[in-house]
């Protein structure tokens, strides 16, 4: 009976010895000594020391997820730190992180089907805006350098601006990358989440168009029930859709009504208070820089506020004399307006037709003058 009692117990330490985790092997060539940070939801997990280019993390994982690894190198300065994603289930990864070369995204071998995925994401990504990718990052740890103390104000300033427009054309490049990337990997289940994670509301059009392609199984995930949630709030903004109702009271306590402004064209805009360049786009709007002389009698404007505090708005209106509609509710961020038309940030300006239907979204009002005078010639014909 011992004897039994014996090899149960060499059963039970065997079981719990195969508990099941994951195994991260990191090769860091070059990073004689530096940190690995495991993190999830902004929140870090573990740490671990990279030692001679290697480091090893051994942890159960209870549930498959997407996580963070964020890699240090105690050589180099902490701004050139770099951060990456990368899907976990329990079972063995190595991943060659290859620092100091232009690919961005480590070389990881598991046999996670759903990290495969999105390794072939970031693959075909490198493949699009790699280069791009590469000019902004030397911008950018040029801006943060030492060196960028001997350039003039003037140099400066154009390095600012140059960096910004690289920005730009790189933010415009994510749906074509994740267009790309579902076109040659249609039964993918990653592509909800790296939507998720992306600025869906530049390119409302063209990021449910891709939502469109998913597979069903994509969908129902969490990331894709929040993408496909998001988006149906994104494409009622889109041109020619309705424009969402405006809630509030005009300074003399009267509730808005829409139909008070006769205009073809109406620029609505949405400001607060204590904005700097509120103000200085109020100061174009009344010297009639944004609009051509042609165009002024067919073109209007409303405010909408969102300070909470109903003095201090009417005295910004006063001070600055602002002889246009203004309206406002007093919610601040909780307002319906600011969910209704998808505020993330003040100012922010739509363009919409006398039948209040969106001909423009998230305008930059220094192409106002453009897009009204194009849009009356239209209309004309």
């Amino acid at each position: 009976m011992r004897y039994y009692y014996l090899i149960a117990l060499a059963l039970l330490l065997t079981a719990c010895n195969k508990t099941p985790k994951v195994e991260l092997n990191f090769k860091a060539a070059g990073i004689k000594t530096g940190t690995i940070i495991l993190s999830q939801f902004k929140e870090t997990l573990l740490s671990q020391d990279i030692k001679d280019g290697a480091a090893t993390i051994s942890k159960p994982i209870q549930a498959p997820g997407y996580y963070d690894i964020t890699i240090i190198d105690n050589d180099k300065p902490l701004n050139s730190k770099t951060t990456f994603n990368i899907y976990l289930e329990n079972g063995n990864y190595t991943i060659d992180l290859k620092p100091g070369t232009k690919e961005g995204y480590p070389t990881i071998t598991s046999g996670s089907k759903v990290q495969q995925q999105l390794s072939d994401y970031y693959k075909i990504e490198n493949e699009i805006a790699g280069p791009l990718n590469h000019t902004i990052d030397s911008l950018l740890n040029y801006l943060d350098s030492k060196e960028i103390s001997t350039l003039s104000k003037k140099a400066h300033s154009a390095l600012i601006t140059k960096t910004r427009d690289y920005q730009i054309e790189r933010r415009k490049l994510e749906p074509k990358v994740l267009d790309a990337y579902v076109t040659k990997h249609p039964d993918n289940v990653v592509a909800a989440h790296i939507m998720g994670q992306q600025f869906m509301d530049e390119y409302p059009v063209e990021y449910n168009n891709i939502l469109k392609k998913l597979t069903a199984e994509a969908k129902a995930t969490e990331d894709g029930q929040k993408v496909t949630d998001k988006l149906s709030v994104l494409v009622k903004l889109l041109p020619g859709s309705e424009a969402p109702d405006i809630v509030g009271a005009t300074p003399d306590g009267k509730a808005f009504d829409k139909r008070s402004i006769k205009a073809k064209v109406i620029l609505v805009e949405f400001w607060v208070s204590n904005s700097q360049l509120s103000q200085m786009n109020h100061s174009k709007i009344l010297n009639g820089l944004i609009i051509g002389d042609n165009d002024k009698k067919r073109f209007g404007v409303v405010s909408i506020s969102t300070d909470k505090d109903q003095d201090v708005w009417k005295r910004a209106i006063k001070t600055s004399n602002l002889n246009w509609p203004q309206v406002a509710d007093f919610k601040g961020d909780a307002s319906p307006n600011v969910a209704n038309w998808k505020i993330t940030a003040v100012p922010s300006y739509f363009l919409v037709d006398s039948k209040w239907r969106i001909i423009k979204p998230n305008i930059d009002i220094v192409t106002v003058d453009d897009e009204v005078h194009n849009y009356l010639l239209k209309s004309v014909k």
